[in-house]
């Protein structure tokens, strides 16, 4: 019983640091938009870099891989 306390404290507490950490980490990147180029003078920028690769990914004019632009 004492052991399924400790555990589910230990989930909640993890859950909790995981929570803040991502929040505080998106917000420093907040201004950092990543961007890729497409063939041609085009080029998209994106908040996330997961979007970026997913939008790079599919795009057939894409002409390099993601990069954060300051």
């Amino acid at each position: 019983m004492v052991t399924n306390q400790i555990l589910l404290l230990s989930v909640i507490v993890s859950a909790l640091f995981l929570g803040t950490f991502s929040l505080s980490h998106d917000s420093a990147n907040a201004d950092i938009d990543f961007c890729y180029d497409q063939v041609g003078d085009g080029h998209y920028c994106f908040e996330k870099t997961g979007q970026c690769a997913i939008a790079s990914r599919d795009d057939s004019t894409a002409e390099s891989p993601c990069y954060s632009e300051d």
